[in-house]
């Protein structure tokens, strides 16, 4: 029988997810020292070579990148054990939840008040990020679930489960000392315009881009700045166009300083999916509870849920 411990299969998964043995040793309050001798002892354990040490900093082999996804597994495993002690038929563990950029303001307001609320025993580990990373997490087993924005015409991978909760409208948006029209515009008037966007990666910015490309346009950035108070204030300021959720623009201190663009034949709106891990396990009703109160928060622009199984 291996005796392999589980702080050396958490230590490894800090090395995996950090990328670096200094980050994990950040991350586990360790020595660097303490963290390749935790490595080096699994690896002797597993009698494989985890590791690429002749890279800077050392990259997964292929053995790893496979260890990663049962050390994964082992650990969801442990907590599912933990969670069956804590009280018998009670949902209890350590929820990973993982926002978009875009919604995270909202959904960490209410939502996770009653999450918290309905599931006193499980601990939330929340972070933000763009949409393909999240996705890329919750399939992994990085986050037990992420709340995510779609192309509304678009459903996430077909190995992810998902329930489609809402829609959030977003709006072209430009200076009001700029009104150059004053009705809507042509589709091809943006291709003219500069843009304020947040970096590439975000759902907006996409939305931007592949608009542009069936133009066979070229997208022109002004400024890359990531959260929309700065955005707004620079659109306001005349220094070029942004696309917004609705309600930031209309919650904003610079409001007044700003117009929609409207266009002709163009209504712009990203979808809300929360997808789930398949590793979830005992966590499945706290997700399912999220998924609730989010759609009940996009209510009544939330599109009826559609659940998508993983196939």
């Amino acid at each position: 029988m291996l005796g392999i411990k589980l702080s050396e299969i958490e230590t490894f998964l800090a090395v995996a997810e950090a990328g670096s043995i200094n980050g994990a040793a950040r991350r586990m309050h360790l020595t660097q020292p303490a963290v390749t001798r935790q490595i080096q002892r699994l690896e002797a354990e597993l009698g494989l070579i985890l590791l690429d040490r002749r890279s800077k900093p050392p990259t997964l082999t292929a053995a790893g990148r496979d260890a990663m996804e049962h050390c994964r597994r082992v650990l969801s495993a442990v907590e599912d054990l933990k969670a069956m002690g804590m009280a018998e038929g009670a949902t209890a563990g350590r929820l990973r939840l993982g926002f978009a950029h875009g919604v995270v303001d909202l959904a960490v307001t209410r939502p996770i008040d009653e999450l918290r609320a309905a599931f006193p025993l499980v601990a939330l580990q929340i972070g933000s990020g763009w949409t393909g990373e999240l996705i890329d997490q919750v399939r992994d087993g990085r986050l037990d679930a992420a709340v995510v924005l779609i192309d509304p015409n678009e459903h996430p991978p077909q190995d992810i489960e998902g329930v489609r909760v809402g829609s959030e409208p977003v709006w072209i948006v430009g200076s009001a000392c700029d009104e150059t029209s004053s009705g809507p515009i042509a589709p091809e008037e943006l291709a003219r315009a500069s843009w304020v966007l947040n970096p590439e990666g975000c759902g907006y910015h996409m939305v931007v881009q592949r608009l542009l490309d069936r133009m066979g346009a070229r997208l022109e950035v002004a400024a890359e700045v990531l959260g929309p108070d700065i955005q707004l204030s620079l659109i306001a300021r005349g220094v070029g166009f942004g696309l917004v959720p609705a309600r930031r623009v209309m919650q904003s201190a610079q409001a007044g300083d700003l117009r929609r663009i409207e266009v002709r034949g163009l209504d712009l709106s990203l979808a809300v999916w929360v997808l789930r891990s398949s590793l979830a396990g005992r966590l499945t009703p706290a997700i399912d509870h999220l998924a609730g109160s989010l759609a009940a928060l996009w209510a009544p622009a939330a599109a009826p849920a559609v659940a998508v199984a993983a196939v």
